[in-house]
């Protein structure tokens, strides 16, 4: 149930308003993100303007005697951010007075204004009601005119213009004029494309950021379920999280027409969120809500807050666009938590931590066994897991592609499910025409899905059809720009499309965007190589090993092969270094055939090639279309393994 707030409580000063209820920081009408300690710094000075907050007084409020931190790093910190979202100057201050060895005071004139609400869904879209307390006139035409109308950036034009009227008649007149147009505008703002910027966990406790970052990623997707809205990804918009920027620049650089914020707080079984749609590159508010309820019915309150975006972006829908919402089903807060941990380490993709991943992915199955979600997600990681060697090839694949078939026994419209049903058809059944169905499916169950995008991308790349490959791993690219994965499948794929230019611009801009720099590297040695650059492609494959955290006896033999035979020495000193492993028959056999053709073995290449096909390793559904094998194409032998991948399996 919704709680009803009978008070807001505001304080004033300079441009500045904060808003103690909805625990937020405007300047002139304007969200300014600020974190949690720096925000309850203000709080405190703010509670006693002009008097002396010891340092004292902060540690016990802020860092209490149990929590282990640096606390003069951790303060000055926080002053340090508080002074930057204000833009004040330590040296000669505006609003906030350093005492050295003392404390901190705050300066400025400042005012309180404490407003009567009747509900708590009140539209915070200007946040217009603290000037409505001050405005003297009747009742029945304050009432009148609805908040929802007054976007934040033009609150103080308002107000100041009206109160230079002495009628409050037609102050009412102006307002409800203004209000009408507004209205008529808002109806008219063309938004086709979001994205959802991580919520600010302002609850003080940091080891809830997964339930921020999980509520984020369901209003993504209860969005995402729009036609024709395009919709930024998950993993894209977390690279914001913490960032100071004005929302009109992070607006630009995923290229979207508007952006969704908002803060939220747990304590106990009590969730805060307030959220607000802002149009760029106005940076207008279009929409404000603050929505309270039990843990237990998050999944109500994300689809509340969608629905209540979705109503303003439908506005500029076409007629005859249609939303199609997925059904929701009830989970535990418990399984909820276990996932959102599950996720979080899922996303770091090393073999350790996607192990723990798919524990938390099994502990929230066992909490709710209808989580669908989850049943993907320990599909995931079992693919995962079998194409990095640690599960058995086999063992993996039957085991994701069971959760992928329990997922859509319990949801036959879940995009993420058909995507995986995909991917085991195509990454080891071979089994092209249920995996381009599949896809296909969940492209058209969910067109903001970055999996469905990219499966199919991949399915077309694995049939030949490398330029729809490439188009449609733009798709995918389109709400997951910042994504290093998808980006190292449009260098990828535009290097089996053999456009080796583009496909070497997109590598190197994709150094910028990978954690482990070598994977980039990885892949922009193939192309130099495909060019017939193979003394550039020797470099760039020795700093992949560098940067992987290669041995420098490994380094050593290695630079010692390519300075006695430039590239094909190098890849000679690779076998040399993998030749234990061979010999115990411990060995991805397609990484193998890359060397054994890169070292000009063409018939040991195609061995390891068939054994290849035989385990399934990963790449080799890629075989026809692959430039790093074209030495090998007139060969019978490879011509028949073609011929072989590309028959029902």
């Amino acid at each position: 149930m919704q709680e009803p707030s009978h008070e807001a409580e505001i304080v004033r000063f300079g441009m500045f308003e904060v808003d103690l209820q909805a625990w937020q920081l405007l300047k002139a009408g304007l969200r300014v993100r600020l974190q949690h300690q720096p925000f309850q710094i203000l709080v405190l000075l703010l509670k006693c303007p002009g008097a002396v907050v010891t340092r004292e007084e902060l540690r016990a409020k802020l860092w209490p005697t149990d929590t282990f931190v640096d606390f003069e790093h951790s303060l000055n910190t926080a002053i340090k951010k508080l002074r930057d979202a204000l833009g004040d100057d330590a040296g000669n201050p505006t609003f906030i007075e350093t005492l050295p060895r003392q404390g901190y005071r705050f300066i400025a004139p400042s005012k309180r204004v404490k407003l009567n609400l009747g509900d708590e869904h009140r539209s915070a879209a200007a946040d217009t009601h603290a000037h409505k307390a001050e405005i003297e006139g009747p009742a029945s035409a304050r009432d009148f005119i609805s908040v929802e109308h007054f976007p934040s950036r033009w609150r103080e034009r308002k107000f100041w213009l009206g109160v230079g009227f002495a009628s409050t008649i037609l102050l009412a007149s102006i307002l409800l004029w203004r209000a009408g147009r507004l209205t008529n505008d808002a109806a008219s703002v063309k938004i086709e494309s979001i994205a959802v910027l991580p919520l600010d966990n302002i609850s003080g406790d940091h080891s809830q950021d997964y339930f921020a970052d999980g509520l984020t990623d369901e209003l993504i997707t209860a969005l995402g379920q729009i036609n024709s809205l395009r919709v930024i990804s998950r993993t894209s918009v977390m690279h914001y999280r913490d960032v100071h920027k004005p929302l009109s620049e992070i607006a630009r650089e995923l290229n979207v027409d508007a952006i969704v914020e908002g803060t939220f707080s747990r304590f106990g079984d009590q969730v805060r969120i307030t959220a607000q749609l802002i149009q760029t590159p106005s940076e207008r508010q279009l929409w404000a809500q603050s929505y309270r309820r039990e843990t237990r019915d998050v999944f109500g309150l994300q689809d509340e807050i969608a629905s209540g975006i979705a109503k303003q972006v439908q506005r500029t829908l076409r007629p005859q666009e249609r939303t199609t919402r997925a059904s929701q089903r009830t989970v535990s807060p418990e399984a909820y938590e276990a996932y959102w941990k599950g996720e979080v380490l899922l996303d770091k993709l090393r073999p350790d931590s996607v192990q723990q991943a798919a524990a938390y992915f099994q502990e929230a199955i066992a909490k709710s066994p209808d989580y669908v979600a989850a049943y993907n997600k320990l599909a995931g990681s079992y693919q995962i897991l079998s194409n990095m060697g640690s599960v058995p090839k086999q063992e993996g694949h039957l085991r994701a592609k069971s959760l992928a078939a329990r997922a859509l026994e319990i949801d036959p419209r879940s995009g993420q499910a058909h995507a995986q049903k995909g991917w085991d058809a195509l990454l080891y059944d071979l089994d092209f025409a249920t995996a381009g169905a599949e896809f296909n499916r969940a492209v058209e169950l969910n067109p903001n899905g970055v999996e469905g995008h990219q499966g199919l991308a991949e399915y077309y790349a694995s049939v030949g059809q490398t330029d729809r490959a490439v188009l449609e791993i733009r798709r995918a690219q389109a709400v997951d720009p910042l994504s290093y994965i998808v980006n190292g499948d449009v260098c990828q794929l535009l290097y089996f499309s053999r456009r080796f230019d583009e496909a070497l611009a997109q590598c190197k801009a994709n150094l910028g965007l990978d954690p482990q720099l070598q994977r980039p590297l990885w892949q922009i040695g193939p192309i130099y190589a495909a060019k017939g650059l193979d003394d550039t492609a020797a470099s760039v494959f020795l700093q992949a090993y560098e940067r992987a955290g290669a041995p420098s006896a490994i380094m050593a033999v290695l630079k010692s092969g390519e300075q006695k035979s430039g590239f094909r020495g190098m890849w000679l000193a690779v076998l040399q270094i993998e030749n234990r492993d061979i010999n115990k028959e411990k060995y991805d056999p397609f990484f193998i055939a890359v060397a054994y053709t890169y070292a000009g073995d063409k018939d040991k290449a195609l061995i390891c090639l068939e054994r290849a096909f035989d385990e399934r390793s990963f790449g080799i559904t890629y075989l026809g279309v692959d430039p790093t094998f074209d030495s090998l194409r007139s060969y019978p032998r490879f011509q028949n393994l073609v011929q072989r991948m590309r028959q029902p399996q």
